[in-house]
């Protein structure tokens, strides 16, 4: 079993700059974080050839104000030399973004975006919010609003570039910045669980419900497919923190709650999650954006689950016999 670790002075410090904010980041919050993740991914997919990484390569250079040293860009990301040498053969080799020796030194790589390269910033920005609105029930003024602050909120968790451009094209700012979200969240909660993202989202939602839940149902509930809610429940099951339970009168229908291990790994995944939104993901964010961001799960996604249920209750009072 993996035992919290203490939480260090400078933790505890960056804690307290956070206008002393609860963070509860529940099951609704990682459903919508989810959603718009997948609703992003698609938006980028529908307007451009780009992969992520190249992509969040071309936005953080439309930033910049004058060329960026290729060294310091993949500092600022994150990103491993080599990551980042491919991602930006493939922006060259497009016309996207062109490379410059360094004024004092020939062996630096200074990295600018082209017109071309904003051009189709532009116009992938376009296919971003066109799939947004798509996922989301955008014909409520209210859901639209919480979206909009939403998408302007999470385009402010990764930090900008000092002394660059006026921020432009929050879409495909959200984009690099949920991504950015997603690898960070993964690695730490791997890091201190040694479980995976989908098993630990399971883990989260069993822990509230505090009960034991059918797999179909949870992974309705998680907007998880079927197949990653069982096999996440599989490896949940090896682990020690998860038992499944059957029905006697339903054979086919197998159910899943938490071991007294698992119960315990929940407290531990949600304190991790909570310290890293508090300590790193949203420090760039006010308490305003923080709450914009935290809306679309418990109002946007909890809405969109009752009209399923609504839908599925008019079926059946309208069931009929065959």
């Amino acid at each position: 079993m993996n035992y919290p670790q203490p939480i260090c002075e400078e933790t505890m410090a960056a804690k307290r700059t956070t206008d002393d904010i609860q963070f509860n980041l529940d099951s609704t919050y990682f459903v919508a974080f989810e959603m718009a993740h997948e609703a992003l991914r698609r938006g980028l997919a529908q307007g451009s050839d780009l992969n992520i990484t190249q992509y969040r390569v071309l936005t953080k250079l439309m930033q910049a104000s004058k060329p960026v040293p290729q060294g310091e860009l993949g500092r600022l990301l994150g990103m491993k030399p080599n990551v980042l040498t491919q991602a930006a053969d493939a922006l060259a080799s497009r016309g996207f973004i062109v490379r410059e020796t360094g004024p004092s030194d020939g062996r630096t790589r200074m990295l600018s975006i082209t017109k071309d390269g904003e051009k189709h910033v532009a116009a992938v920005n376009e296919a971003l919010i066109a799939s947004l609105y798509a996922s989301f029930p955008t014909d409520n003024p209210t859901y639209r609003t919480i979206l909009e602050a939403a998408v302007a909120a999470s385009a402010q968790i990764e930090p900008p570039l000092d002394g660059g451009r006026p921020p432009r094209f929050p879409a495909s700012r959200s984009l690099t910045s949920i991504e950015l979200v997603r690898q960070e969240t993964e690695r730490t909660l791997r890091e201190a669980t040694g479980a995976s993202f989908n098993e630990c989202r399971i883990v989260q939602r069993l822990g509230e419900l505090e009960r034991p839940e059918r797999v179909g149902e949870l992974a309705d509930q998680l907007m998880m497919s079927p197949v990653n809610a069982a096999r996440a429940v599989d490896r949940l099951a090896q682990r020690g923190w998860a038992r499944r339970l059957k029905s006697p009168t339903d054979k086919k229908a197998v159910y899943v709650e938490l071991t007294d291990e698992g119960v315990y790994e929940g407290f531990l995944i949600s304190a991790t999650m909570n310290d890293l939104a508090a300590t790193r993901l949203w420090a760039n964010l006010t308490a305003a954006q923080r709450e914009a961001i935290e809306q679309v799960g418990h109002v946007v996604v909890a809405d969109l689950a009752a009209q399923k249920r609504a839908r599925e209750q008019a079926t059946l009072e309208a069931l009929i016999p065959a």
